[in-house]
């Protein structure tokens, strides 16, 4: 594995077969929700909120199948 760090990025060369696409697919979408997260300026209140609201669509999408 090799690291780079630049003055804007860090990149990170992993090699081939060392994880399965589906683990780096869980790094990358744990890179994602960071990066939205921190430019967030949601209180927690708002986000419990959008929460439920998701878990109670989904719950009642998930009803109607």
């Amino acid at each position: 594995m090799k690291i780079t760090n630049t003055k804007n990025e860090l990149l990170i060369s992993i090699p081939k077969g060392l994880m399965d696409i589906s683990e780096i697919q869980r790094f990358i979408d744990l890179i994602r929700y960071k990066t939205i997260i921190s430019k967030s300026q949601a209180t927690e209140a708002q986000i419990e909120e959008v929460t439920n609201e998701i878990n109670e669509n989904l719950a009642q999408f998930n009803i109607k199948r």
